[in-house]
């Protein structure tokens, strides 16, 4: 099976990028594609939101592993999507940039029969990605 999302931005009206990607692949691996798809600097600090039907930001699920089980913080590394996401039309915020509090839209918008996908990759690409980096003018 194979997971299509669907990666918008509020920043960027144009902005849309599909995502195959298969359900056994973790959180980490479809941070690293969205990454790439938008060539972001990997250095920087992200984390996935599941959100209900209204974008309101329930579970985190986080880059950050603080490397013990009972410490409520949910490593991308370690949880498969298909642990959380199961429903066509299911919801999650992807937020990079945590300081300004900026992020994409993610949802699930379909489930493809095929088994032969090796790695994940960006089925489709409009228009241009927000900047990761808000840059403020200053006058000296």
């Amino acid at each position: 099976m194979i997971c299509v999302f669907e990666i918008k931005s509020s920043e960027a009206p144009d902005f849309k990028r599909l995502i195959h990607i298969s359900p056994e692949s973790t959180f980490e691996d479809l941070h690293r594609v969205i990454q790439n798809a938008v060539n972001f600097d990997h250095s920087q600090l992200a984390s996935f939101f599941l959100a209900d039907e209204n974008w309101r930001k329930q579970i985190e699920i986080s880059l950050l592993d603080s490397g013990k089980n009972n410490s409520g913080l949910m490593s991308m590394r370690k949880i498969e999507l298909n642990e959380y996401l199961t429903q066509i039309g299911q919801k999650l915020i992807y937020v990079f940039d945590f300081f300004n509090d900026r992020f994409f839209y993610l949802e699930l918008k379909e489930k493809l029969m095929k088994t032969d996908l090796k790695e994940p990759f960006v089925a489709y690409e409009k228009g241009s990605a927000p900047a990761q980096f808000l840059i403020n003018d200053y006058d000296s």
